[in-house]
């Protein structure tokens, strides 16, 4: 079993390393595109790339209607269900999923549709249909049997069922939703080093928010870790010498040129701090939900929850276009520029995979983990500045990304030693309730 965690862990490492390489990645492309004000439209490019998420049902959606083809009857609920509870359980060429298919379809739905019963016109003779009869009730009661056995083990694991995965997608596309609004609504009344500071205090967010709902518990060590991670930001956002305006978007650490100008009156100060930090407490409560009721990535299946994750994002927060459009936050337009429109497409797929990743290597880790781990994107994009755009790394940068670097392998040791504790005293437990 603690080779096993081992490996989980690892893995989730390995997901988490590629998140970080992909959210810079996607940083420096919409950077091409926000810097010269070729497009500036942060919420519309994070609308389109969540709603991207709908892809991961097109597997379901081409099943739907091949059923509807088959048998005339769409089969929505059933082929969902089916897609639940097997993707990750069953494979899809093994003959007992696909009779348990066929028998969703067509025996236990309340309309046979002749398409789905020419089998019984068969045989004109009536002893032959009697014994197809027969036979088929045999084939009924086998699926049966099997079906319950497979029921048993996702009972074991207490799998998340198609209505709780649809729930949890809708709670999590409004609380994802909230905190990127907030800590891009931030930038418009506060300065970027407070933002970004403030917005670091997500770590402290998720520490505390796991340990209320036990998803974390609260140790030195993770607090030496927090802080750690908390002062190195700090360092690292007062070494760039250049003012810039950085959104900690879903895509990562996106930053424009700022307005040396403007100026912002003490109220408006308080507002920006006050919604850079409801965007640092929304963080570790979407990232802290996910874990809790999920807690392993076998219990549910990812791609059918980032698919309703995306169909959400597209019925519930269109309106957000319009009243942005309105009020001139954010006017409204498509894009014309090719250049545009394949960073923006690019910048699709990237988020595509790597919300997938995120999401993964929080559940095979901890939200804390995670939450630190992907403070490494600032130093990483800043070093990306001093390879491509020939930027200077002062020793107060540098000091400031080792801070970064060594708060995640403090607080990833400490997570992983408490995870693997509990992991075993569940083992014990469960093998003593056995005996």
């Amino acid at each position: 079993m603690i080779s096993n965690f081992n490996k989980r862990w690892s893995l989730g490492l390995f997901m988490l390393g590629i998140v970080i390489l992909l959210w810079v990645l996607s940083s420096f492309l919409i950077n091409i595109i926000f810097e010269n004000d070729d497009y500036r439209k942060p919420f519309f490019i994070t609308y389109i790339n969540t709603a991207s998420f709908m892809f991961y049902l097109l597997p379901t959606f081409k099943n739907i209607i091949g059923n509807y083809n088959s048998t005339g009857n769409f089969h929505i609920h059933q082929e969902l269900r089916l897609e639940e509870e097997g993707l990750t359980r069953i494979n899809h060429q093994d003959p007992i999923y696909r009779l348990e298919r066929e028998e969703v379809l067509t025996v236990n739905s309340p309309l046979l549709t002749p398409k789905a019963s020419d089998e019984s016109h068969e045989y004109e003779n009536g002893n032959d249909h009697i014994d197809n009869t027969n036979t088929h009730t045999e084939r009924h009661n086998s699926i049966l049997t099997n079906r319950t056995s497979r029921s048993k083990v996702l009972d074991d694991d207490a799998r998340l069922s198609l209505p709780e995965t649809i729930r949890l997608s809708a709670q999590f596309c409004i609380l994802w939703f909230l905190a990127n609004f907030a800590t891009n609504a931030s930038l418009a009344y506060t300065s970027v080093a407070s933002q970004t500071i403030l917005s670091s205090t997500s770590s402290f967010f998720t520490l505390f928010i796991g340990a209320l709902f036990q998803v974390e518990s609260i140790n030195k060590m993770k607090l030496l870790g927090a802080l750690v991670s908390f002062f190195g930001i700090m360092l690292v956002t007062k070494s760039d010498s250049n003012p810039k305006r950085c959104r900690n978007m879903q895509q990562g650490i996106i930053c424009i040129e700022a307005d040396t100008d403007s100026t912002n009156d003490t109220f408006s100060i308080l507002i920006g701090n006050l919604l850079a930090l409801a965007g640092a407490f929304f963080y570790g409560v979407y990232s802290t939900l996910l874990k809790r009721k999920v807690k392993d990535e076998n219990r549910i299946n990812m791609k059918i929850f980032f698919g309703f994750v995306g169909l959400f994002t597209i019925i519930l927060l269109w309106p957000s276009l319009v009243l942005f459009h309105y009020i001139g936050w954010e006017t409204f337009e498509l894009p014309t520029d090719s250049k545009v429109i394949s960073i923006i497409l690019l910048n699709c797929v990237i988020t595509f995979i790597s919300d997938f990743c995120w999401a993964k290597a929080m559940l095979l880790t901890s939200p804390l983990t995670v939450t630190v781990g992907l403070s490494i994107t600032i130093p990483v994009a800043m070093f990306g500045d001093f390879i491509f755009r020939h930027k200077t790394m002062s020793l107060v940068y540098l000091f400031g990304a080792s801070l970064i670097l060594s708060s995640f392998f403090i607080i990833s040791k400490s997570s992983e030693e408490e995870h693997l504790n509990r992991a075993i005293d569940e083992e014990i437990t469960e093998s003593n309730n056995l005996a």
